[in-house]
């Protein structure tokens, strides 16, 4: 089948598009646990098998086995491994099994960095477009991109596809929708719009929690497409249950074909199947909208919706005005420099000494008390508690750090939401050190989302909605931070990871220490045009040996060689502490007009070191 007739043949009516890979690969017996991607090189006669199984079926539209094809996900396969290859072959498998019968579309899925990785968006989307490449040189009729769970990220790979292929193929785009919207905040009807504006021709969603996902993003989807655009849908067989150690999907075929058909009467035209779906479920779709198949598209008009958003913008990036950044931003708007003190939480029930320590630092001065959650992956006492105990004895602000490492989604937005309740006004988002890091030998990290997937989480629920777009019946007041790491050997990369967070709703930065006047000149330099500001960090090493460990041991913290000689020559520990002092006011005092803020960072629990710096400071 050619490729321009799939959009005249989308025009006429509903299609059927093919099921799940790996479910089916899984009930032919094959280990995919490290993906199914492999198979199209190891055991080309299987795919082919499963393509031919969704064809007699009754798909009209297959799609290859290269949902995760990319160089990051093969990168097990070796540094060497042609992804261009591998990609282009599994699109010459879909043909061939399908024998001028169906249109084989080339599946793109997410890129998904690992926590410690630090990809720019140009190296991203270099690896989306090696993966389109080769989907084009194997001669795909359509790319589906699909299974992404934020729109900057599906926006990006949409952006190798025109880059590579223009306007010679149709763009399917599909995002995974909770609740009417995606997890990074945009309703099923704004990211729509804004992904047709992009270039896509049909919009959809996949995947998800069963097939209400689908029913609460219709609408959105619909309006947005109205004449502009197809609609897409990919369930997956309603909710997964774990039954005798196996994760099955309950959806039965006949229920999924019942419900393809109400969707197809609404004005979806491409509808498939995602997780739990197999050759049954296909062939009762197909046997459902048999009746269905000559329904001339026409203009959708959904009650109660505003108008297709050709204009929506995302509330992410916006230009926020000071009263839009959170409650701490707005008690600080007016201090010429503000400053934060850090001090960690206990790794031990008692926590008197902590709080002396924390209303003293206030009481010297500091703006804000910043806590941070188990940092270097080291046990210790839950910080929301100390912060809300704080927050209510000094009335003052209390930023609560909160990582990606602890908690999925749910976790985090419960926290988040008891944060609020506790009257908290700043969390600063941080992906989190690895468990490794401390020690623990059972210890399994989440790592669901990232520092940028929390900010999203955060800017939804300044927004009155969850994750999933459920009304949360006010709106929380945060002030959302995110960090910078002032040692990266690449700055230019994590300055892009920055303007990423800043796009996804972040208001404000506080950076890793800086030792040296040309590091931090250059941190400010590359984070100068940000639009946030920027809270540059100072932690004074206060021993010889304090400073070595921080050089040595702690990621993201580099002195310079010159003091770390200068804190050797001195035996005696008040010496070094002074050098110490001395060093970091040196520091603040030459950048006092070039920041938006200090970031003073606790040594140890040596709290009482910081009084010096802060009565320097309110001297400014």
């Amino acid at each position: 089948m050619t490729s321009n007739t799939l959009l005249e043949r989308l025009a006429e009516g509903p299609i059927v598009g093919d099921g799940a890979m790996g479910t089916y690969l899984h009930e032919l017996g094959h280990d995919i646990r490290d993906g199914a991607e492999d198979l199209v090189i190891s055991d080309p006669d299987t795919v082919r098998r499963v393509h031919r199984a969704y064809i007699e079926a009754g798909a009209e539209l297959l799609e290859s086995n290269t949902f995760a094809a990319n160089r990051l996900a093969l990168a097990p396969l070796g540094e060497s491994f042609d992804v261009r290859a591998l990609n282009a072959t599994a699109v010459r498998l879909a043909h061939e099994a399908a024998a001028g019968r169906t249109w084989v579309a080339g599946a793109v899925g997410p890129i998904i960095p690992r926590p410690d990785d630090h990809f720019t968006d140009s190296e991203l989307l270099a690896m989306y477009v090696e993966q389109v490449e080769g989907l084009c040189e194997g001669g795909a009729d359509a790319l589906i991109f699909e299974t992404f769970t934020t729109l900057d990220d599906l926006l990006l790979a949409l952006q190798a596809g025109r880059q590579v292929a223009g306007a010679r193929l149709p763009f399917i785009a599909q995002l995974v929708y909770g609740g009417g919207a995606a997890a990074s905040g945009e309703s099923s009807q704004e990211a729509a719009a804004r992904l047709l504006a992009a270039g896509a021709d049909v919009v959809g969603a996949n995947c998800g929690r069963g097939l209400q996902s689908m029913r609460q993003a219709l609408d959105g989807l619909l309006a947005a497409a109205n004449e502009r655009g197809y609609v897409s849908l990919y369930p997956n067989a309603g909710y997964p249950e774990l039954i005798g150690g196996r994760t099955v999907y309950m959806g039965t075929p006949d229920y999924m074909a019942r419900q393809a058909a109400q969707w197809a009467r609404q004005g979806v035209r491409l509808i498939g199947g995602c997780c739990g779906t197999t050759p049954e479920t296909i062939r009762a779709i197909h046997q459902a909208l048999a009746g269905l198949r000559k329904i001339p598209a026409s203009s959708k008009h959904v009650v109660g919706r505003s108008q297709p958003a050709t204009a929506v913008t995302s509330v992410a990036t916006k230009q926020k005005t000071p009263a839009e950044c959170g409650g701490f931003l707005r008690a600080v708007a007016d201090v010429k420099l503000p400053v934060i003190a850090e001090i960690d939480s206990p790794p031990h029930l008692d926590w008197q000494p902590w709080a002396e320590g924390a209303r003293a630092l206030l009481t010297a001065g500091a703006s804000a008390i910043s806590l941070a959650e188990n940092p270097l992956a080291s046990v210790r006492m839950e910080n929301t508690f100390l912060a809300a105990w704080l927050r209510r004895e000094t009335g003052r602000q209390v930023i609560c750090h909160m990582t990606c490492r602890d908690r999925n989604s749910l976790g985090l937005q419960s926290a988040l939401m008891a944060a609020h309740a506790a009257d908290i006004e700043a969390v600063l988002a941080v992906t989190g050190d690895p468990v490794q890091r401390g020690g623990h030998q059972r210890v399994m990290a989440v790592y669901e989302q990232t520092s940028v997937g929390l900010v999203r989480l955060m800017t939804a629920l300044n927004g009155g909605r969850n994750a999933s777009g459920r009304d949360l019946k006010g709106t929380t007041d945060f002030s959302i931070g995110v960090a910078y790491n002032s040692a990266a050997a690449n700055l230019a990369a994590e300055s892009d990871k920055l303007r990423r967070k800043r796009d996804a709703g972040a208001h404000f930065v506080m950076t890793q220490p800086v030792y040296d006047l040309d590091q931090a000149r250059q941190v400010l330099e590359q984070t100068a045009t940000c639009g946030m500001r920027i809270f540059l960090g100072f932690l004074p090493p206060v021993t010889a040996k304090l400073a070595h460990y921080l050089h040595n041991e702690v990621p993201g913290i580099r002195l310079n060689q010159s003091l770390l000689e200068q804190i050797d020559s001195y035996d005696q520990p008040g010496d070094q502490q002074k050098l110490a002092l001395d060093w970091t006011w040196q520091l603040i005092d030459t950048l006092r007009q070039e920041m938006g803020g200090v970031y003073l960072i606790t040594p140890g629990a040596r709290w009482r070191a910081l009084l010096p710096l802060l009565a320097q400071l309110q001297e400014f």
